[in-house]
Formats: structure tokens, C-alpha cells, sequence
């Protein structure tokens, strides 16, 4: 069976990470220390914006039809 080199990632996961990057680096100056950024962290984590999951839940139908169109292989979502 053939199997594509970047097989296509739908999960919205990666974006939740990517707004907490942001987030993260929004913060000037930077964390003073790795407990205070461990707390942000966890911060970001457990407090997200409902804003951010409903837009992430709007979005599978597209993500879907993304893999549909690329036939389960490389696609650019």
C-alpha cells in the first residue's frame, strides 16, 4: 500500500498550540523564570478563550473536505 510522506493532519490540536505559542510570546518582557512561564502555561492551558473552540469546531468541516480534495494526501491546511 502506498502511504503518502506528509499524511494529512486535520486535528485542530496544532492550532490550539500555535494560540498558545502566541500567547506566550506576547508577554513582554519575557518570563523571568521557567516557573513563572510554567504557570503561564498551564494558564493558557486550562482557561482558553470559548471564542478559540468554537472557531476550531467551525472549522472541521473544512479541514475534512481539505483531505477529501487531497485524496488522504499531502494538503496544506
Amino acid at each position: 500500500m502506498s502511504w503518502p510522506p506528509n499524511l494529512p493532519d486535520p486535528n485542530p490540536m496544532e492550532h490550539i498550540w500555535d494560540v498558545m505559542e502566541q500567547q506566550l510570546r506576547a508577554q513582554t518582557p519575557p518570563y523571568p523564570n521557567i516557573s513563572i512561564l510554567h504557570d503561564r502555561c498551564l494558564d493558557i492551558w486550562y482557561n482558553p478563550s470559548p471564542v478559540m473552540y468554537q472557531k476550531l469546531v467551525a472549522s472541521m468541516p473544512r479541514r475534512v473536505a481539505a483531505v477529501l480534495k487531497a485524496k488522504g494526501g499531502t494538503m496544506h491546511y
